[in-house]
């Protein structure tokens, strides 16, 4: 009996339902990118681009740190100007799936550009396959990890009401420390080798360009 209760569970509603597509568009894209890199990769003459334990490190962190970061997004007033969705509505929308696709496509590419062409290899210097594959693991973790700056907004900037959410931050950052932790000193277990500052910002670059790529689909397909 009291529209104001009204209006903040619908506000708060579609926040929910947003952050959910939201974890979506970060988790599809996850594990299209490691199908697809896993997959190729043989394809081409590599057997192993991840192994079995990085993966199972990947999505423990992806799964359980992300649900947390996106759980957390703020309820924007913007919200209430969205039109209801219909209930046969699916969860998955086209500007979601394209949006999962180019940003694993990218991901894909980049990763297996650092194994077979030698443009980017000769960026890591004179190193052998492990040092590569390492270099596959940390660029793999950086890249699924800042895509989740572009999967938390439609917005064109990735950035944005991004102050709101000091969670997603904290996640964002624990992140990038557990993958510098697992790359340097994952020794043998994770069958890495420890990455030369170089090296980590040559897979910082490749990584960080998944955010700018983004940002170019999303003015394409942009309305207002």
């Amino acid at each position: 009996d009291n529209f104001s209760s009204i209006e903040k569970a619908i506000l708060y509603g579609r926040t929910m339902f947003k952050s959910i597509r939201k974890f979506l568009i970060f988790q599809l894209t996850v594990n299209v990118s490691a199908v697809l890199t896993c997959f190729i990769g043989p394809l081409l003459g590599v057997n192993v681009v991840l192994t079995v334990i990085q993966l199972l490190l990947v999505n423990l962190a992806m799964d359980t740190l992300a649900a947390i970061a996106f759980g957390s997004e703020p309820a924007l007033r913007e919200y209430m100007k969205d039109k209801p969705i219909p209930r046969t509505q699916g969860i998955i929308t086209k500007e979601m799936f394209t949006q999962v696709l180019i940003s694993a496509a990218y991901i894909t590419v980049a990763c297996l550009g650092i194994l077979f062409l030698p443009a980017i290899q000769n960026l890591f210097g004179d190193v052998d396959m492990t040092y590569l594959k390492s270099a596959v693991f940390a660029t793999f973790m950086m890249a699924i990890t800042f895509n989740g700056f572009n999967a938390r907004t439609s917005h064109i900037n990735p950035f944005e009401n991004l102050g709101r959410n000091r969670n997603f931050l904290l996640v964002m950052l624990a992140i990038f420390l557990l993958q510098f932790v697992f790359v340097t000193f994952g020794g043998d277990v994770l069958s890495v080798e420890a990455l030369t500052p170089q090296s980590w910002l040559v897979c910082l670059i490749l990584a960080f360009l998944v955010i700018p790529i983004d940002m170019v689909r999303k003015a394409l397909t942009h309305r207002p």
